[in-house]
C-alpha cells in the first residue's frame, strides 16, 4: 500500500488522501476529493481489499481484523469524545454505517447497513428516548434489506442479528456476510467489482426539523445547465429516499427556503467540484442541524450536446 501503514487491513479515513489514485475505488476517491475541497465528510475507516483476499485464503475473517477495528474505533471515540452507542440528550449518538465501495459493471452488491453500534450492550440500557426508537426501526428495516440483497450462500451464513456485545462484533458479522457474497460472485465468474468496504460515522437527516437527506447533480443532466437538479426529504434518513414516491420528495430549489445555510453550502460545494473535475458530478448528502455532510461524490452524466 505504498507509504500507508495499514494496521491489520484497516486505514483511517484521513489517510486515504495519501493513497495513490489507482489504489482507490470511485466512492472512496470522490470522498477523498470532497475532503480536500473542504467539505464535511463523516469520519470513518476503510477496509482494504487485502482483508477479503485473506478471507478467501483462510476461509474465515482474517485474524487481527477485529482488533484493528477496535483500535481504530477507539481512536474515533477519543477524537470526538463520544462513546459508541451511548445516547445523550443534547447530541446525536456515535454510530456507524457499513457499505461496499464502488462497483464496475452490472454486479449485484449488498445493501448498506446503518446505525451499527445501536445494538451493543453499552447502548442497550441507555436507549430510552424517541430518537433511539426511530433509529431502531431504521436499523430493522435496513437489516431486512441487507439480508434480501445477499446471494443465497451469504444469506444463509451466520444469519443472527444479535444481540451483539460490541460494535466491533456487529461489524465483523456484516463484513463476513459481505465477503461471502463477494466469494459467490467470483465463483459465478463475476470479477468486475471492487472489494473495498467503508465504515463511516452516521450523520442524521432525522435529528431535528433542520435536517434532511438528499441526492443531486451539479447540473441538470438533461440540459447541461447549472440548475437545481435533485430531490430531498426533510427529517428523513437516506434509507427512505428509495422508498418514498417521487411526488413526495422535495425539489432541491426548495432547500433555499427550508434550510438556507445548507443550500448555500451545497451550491458552493458544487462550484468547487466542477472546478476540480471539469465534469458534472452526482452527490449524496445529509444535513444535520443545518450542517451539510457529503456522503458520496461520483461521476454525473449529461445528455445535452
Amino acid at each position: 500500500m505504498n507509504d500507508i501503514r495499514v494496521k491489520e487491513y484497516v486505514v483511517h479515513w484521513e489517510d486515504t488522501m495519501r493513497l495513490p489514485d489507482s489504489d482507490m475505488d470511485e466512492k472512496i476517491k470522490g470522498l477523498s476529493v470532497a475532503t480536500q475541497l473542504g467539505a464535511r465528510v463523516p469520519t470513518g475507516l476503510i477496509i482494504v481489499p487485502e482483508a477479503y483476499c485473506a478471507f478467501v485464503e483462510e476461509g474465515a475473517l482474517p485474524k487481527g481484523l477485529g482488533a484493528a477495528l477496535a483500535s481504530h474505533l477507539s481512536d474515533i471515540e477519543r477524537r470526538i469524545r463520544q462513546k459508541i452507542g451511548v445516547f445523550e440528550s443534547d447530541k446525536p449518538p456515535l454510530l456507524f454505517s457499513l457499505r461496499c465501495g464502488d462497483k464496475n459493471g452490472d454486479v449485484r452488491l449488498p445493501e448498506s447497513m446503518v446505525n451499527i453500534g445501536l445494538a451493543q450492550a453499552e447502548g442497550q440500557a441507555k436507549r430510552s428516548d424517541a430518537f433511539a426508537g426511530i433509529l431502531q426501526e431504521e436499523y430493522a428495516m435496513q437489516a431486512r434489506q441487507f439480508q434480501g440483497s445477499l446471494l443465497a450462500g451469504a444469506a444463509a451464513r451466520n444469519p443472527s442479528h444479535g444481540p451483539f456485545g460490541s460494535a466491533v462484533d456487529e461489524l465483523l458479522h456484516y463484513i463476513e456476510r459481505i465477503y461471502a457474497h463477494f466469494q459467490e460472485l467470483e465463483q459465478a465468474g463475476q470479477h468486475h467489482f471492487n472489494r473495498w468496504l467503508i465504515v463511516q460515522q452516521m450523520v442524521y437527516a432525522n435529528w431535528n426539523a433542520q435536517s434532511c437527506s438528499g441526492r443531486a447533480y451539479t447540473r441538470n443532466p438533461r440540459t447541461g445547465q447549472a440548475d437545481d437538479f435533485g430531490k430531498y426529504l426533510m427529517q428523513q434518513s437516506g434509507a427512505y429516499l428509495n422508498l418514498t414516491p417521487l411526488e413526495q420528495k422535495k425539489d432541491l430549489r426548495e432547500l433555499r427556503d427550508d434550510i438556507p445555510e445548507a443550500y448555500d453550502q451545497l451550491k458552493a460545494f458544487f462550484t468547487e467540484l466542477e472546478s476540480y473535475y471539469r465534469t458534472p458530478r452526482y452527490v449524496e448528502f445529509v444535513v444535520e442541524d443545518r450542517g451539510l455532510y457529503i456522503l458520496q461524490n461520483t461521476r454525473g452524466s449529461c445528455e445535452a450536446r
